[in-house]
C-alpha cells in the first residue's frame, strides 16, 4: 500500500474550490484480482475544511477510498474518491453493496 496525500493544497487567490475531484465508485469493475481498498476519514475543520484547504461543509463524517485496478482501470489504473458515511463499516458497506468481491486494508 502506497502512501498517498488525499487532500494536498489546493487553495488559491481566488479561495477554496467546492470538495474535490473523484473517480465514480458505480463505475468500476471489481475483481478479486484487484488490490484491496484503502480507506480512511478525512479530517474537516469547524469551517468544513480539509487540510489542503478544500470545502466540504458539514454532514456525515467524510472518507477517501483508493483501489488499484489490474483490469479497465482509471487514471494510471489508481482508483480513488471520496464519500460521505456514519462510520468507517458503513463506507465499507456501501463499497460492498456495489462491489461485492471489494477487499480493504485493515
Amino acid at each position: 500500500m502506497t502512501k498517498h496525500n488525499p487532500t494536498p493544497a489546493v487553495s488559491s487567490k481566488y479561495g477554496a474550490p467546492m470538495g474535490r475531484s473523484s473517480d465514480h465508485l458505480s463505475g468500476l469493475i471489481i475483481t478479486d484480482k484487484d488490490s484491496p481498498f484503502t480507506l480512511q476519514r478525512v479530517r474537516l475543520n469547524s469551517g468544513g475544511y480539509d487540510s489542503g484547504g478544500a470545502y466540504w461543509g458539514h454532514g456525515q463524517p467524510l472518507y477517501w477510498w483508493s483501489v488499484t485496478l489490474r483490469e479497465d482501470g482509471c487514471r494510471d489504473d489508481d482508483c480513488s474518491g471520496f464519500m460521505r458515511a456514519s462510520d468507517r463499516d458503513d463506507a465499507k458497506a456501501e463499497i460492498r453493496a456495489l462491489h461485492p468481491a471489494a477487499r480493504f486494508y485493515r
